[in-house]
């Protein structure tokens, strides 16, 4: 049964990536320009969702859940006809499997960075803290994460490239995206 408030199937933009990866960026430019095509579009930033959900700590366990949180979340508002961007570590494969099974429009940006260039750009020198022992259940350091296994798109960011520039090329590949899906759609003349 269909909810009332089920009127249709807007685009989930998930963007994951380490700490430090460009996320938010990248997601804020892929955000500002959505909304000139679609003014019925939410950003939705990992770290603002953290506090809007409060939990209590950083284990794998806490993240998956928070992360399951973030998904579900996501397919409600893209069933109301939302597009949504979420800019979110995630890095679980039953998450984004869950995405791929349970979101219409559901396209996935894997922010891959390599950790020498992560540890030098944290603004909070997260890494190097969690490499010497000051913090604990970080990404990449003592906490392992898990690579996207199929998506859409995967962009080195090493920094070298405009992030307004990298969220075009998003647009431009979920259209090539959708363009080819509907060919591969048609049916043949003979």
């Amino acid at each position: 049964m269909i909810d009332d408030w089920q009127i249709g199937s807007g685009t989930v933009y998930w963007i994951t990536g380490l700490s430090g990866a460009g996320k938010t960026t990248i997601g804020r430019h892929l955000w500002q320009l959505l909304k000139e095509q679609n003014p019925a579009t939410v950003f939705l930033d990992g770290d603002a969702l953290r506090k809007v959900f409060s939990p209590s700590g950083y284990s794998l366990e806490e993240r998956l859940v928070l992360g399951m949180q973030y998904s579900r979340l996501c397919q409600m508002l893209s069933l109301q006809n939302i597009d949504v961007v979420c800019a979110t570590i995630a890095m679980f494969h039953q998450i984004h499997r869950w995405n791929r099974n349970n979101i219409e429009n559901y396209f996935e940006t894997y922010l891959s960075v390599p950790m020498e260039i992560l540890v030098n750009r944290h603004p909070k020198d997260l890494y190097r803290r969690a490499q010497t022992g000051q913090i604990q259940n970080v990404y990449g350091v003592d906490l392992p994460f898990e690579e996207p296994e199929h998506p859409d798109v995967v962009i080195q960011n090493e920094g070298h490239q405009d992030p307004e520039d990298i969220a075009r090329r998003i647009i431009a590949l979920k259209k090539d995206l959708m363009s080819s899906t509907v060919a591969s759609y048609l049916p043949s003349h003979h």
